[in-house]
């Protein structure tokens, strides 16, 4: 089982480093297509079909396995974002947008239960912990590549790469979770078990939390860099080192914060973290100048704030379900969904309404200091 729990911290990195060199620049290249103020609506869309999915996927995981499922989303994800790098008109290209967007979230729901089947409750947050560590290590070396790669070539040789990392991710998953064991899962209808997630006032905090914490890192990752191109005009060059640095929390906090998690529970580093990650949004509002550093180390500490939410976060959720219980962590992925559909939503609304583009840090710092008050209401016996 230990060798098993590798093999998915090792999918997890790979496929962290695909999704991370495409992330960043997914809003650029589609405004190549359609106007820069409708690329959230194209995120909403794909969010709109990646929730249909996730209430679907817990049967096709049963039917299948966990194994099997994770191959075809793994397989149909690859060619998605290979005919994404070749499309030629917005049609295609939104197509094969929301296509990967949907497959990418459909991924995370199987690696997410097969590391759930695969630990002990007791070491959850430990287990978390290193996951997100080695996630987010991939997504540091992939802001420095992407800086590299663009100072000479075009989107397309990025889509190309993370293409050829997907195959790569499909063989570590054909060869190295062959035999990894399928626990008897609940057979309970969508209408049900969405009823008892709500239900349970954990999972309805976890849930809450997490669409938080998703809501910040959907205006980040589509606004911030079409802020930082096009308004102070940064090279992605300066971008991919801006990025690189503001991801570095990612992998100094979450094994510690994990581990401190399974011995004191999860409360105070989560009030501790929204507080932070509201403060510095709210402070890159009155930043106007083009210095790297100055946006390098002010998204660092966003993130500080950030990666302490997600882990602490995920600790708390998966100390409160069994290994069984997949229909549960398909409606708790669905925040990411949720989020990129109410998020481009509302940002398209407030555009309308605000006199400059950077105004929606304002607004996401004031939306993240809700968290401060939804973590303090765990109690002790909860965590």
């Amino acid at each position: 089982m230990i060798h098993k729990k590798r093999t998915i911290y090792s999918a997890g990195f790979v496929f962290s480093l695909s999704i991370a060199l495409m992330s960043y620049i997914n809003s650029s290249f589609i405004s190549s297509f359609i106007n820069e103020k409708m690329v959230g609506l194209i995120y909403a869309l794909g969010s709109i079909t990646s929730i249909i999915m996730l209430l679907i996927a817990p049967k096709i995981f049963r039917k299948i396995g966990g194994y099997r499922f994770l191959l075809s989303v793994i397989g149909l994800n690859a060619l998605s974002i290979l005919l994404f790098a070749f499309s030629q008109n917005a049609w295609s290209a939104v197509t094969m947008f929301i296509l990967s967007f949907t497959l990418n979230i459909l991924i995370f729901f199987s690696l997410d239960e097969l590391l759930e089947i695969s630990s002990k409750n007791s070491s959850i947050g430990k287990t978390r912990g290193s996951y997100l560590t080695l996630s987010s290590l991939a997504w540091i070396i992939a802001q420095l590549g992407l800086g590299t790669i663009l100072g000479g070539f075009s989107f397309r040789t990025i889509y190309l790469s993370s293409f050829v990392i997907m195959l790569f991710l499909f063989a570590i998953s054909y060869f190295g979770l062959n035999h990894i064991p399928e626990p008897k899962y609940d057979r309970i209808n969508i209408k049900k078990y969405i009823g008892e997630f709500f239900k349970n006032r954990n999972l309805f905090r976890a849930y809450g939390m997490s669409l938080l914490l998703q809501f910040f890192y959907c205006w980040m990752i589509i606004y911030t860099p079409i802020y930082l191109s096009s308004y102070l005009g940064f090279s992605w060059k300066e971008i991919g080192l801006i990025f690189a640095v503001m991801l570095l929390p990612f992998i100094i906090i979450p094994f510690q914060m994990g581990k401190y998690a399974d011995k004191v529970g999860e409360r105070k580093t989560l009030m501790w973290g929204f507080g932070i990650a509201s403060l510095a949004t709210l402070s890159l509002f009155y930043i106007h100048s083009h210095e790297i550093w100055v946006w390098a180390m002010l998204l660092f500490t966003t993130r500080i704030g950030a990666a302490s939410i997600e882990v602490m976060n995920d600790a708390f959720f998966f100390r409160h379900i069994k290994p069984e219980n997949e229909e549960f962590v398909g409606v708790y992925r669905s925040a990411p969904p949720i989020a990129y559909i109410v998020g481009p939503l509302f940002a398209f609304v407030i555009f309308n309404f605000v006199p400059s583009f950077n105004f929606i840090y304002i607004i996401l710092g004031a939306f993240m200091l809700y968290g401060i008050y939804l973590s303090s209401t765990i109690r002790k016996n909860d965590a």
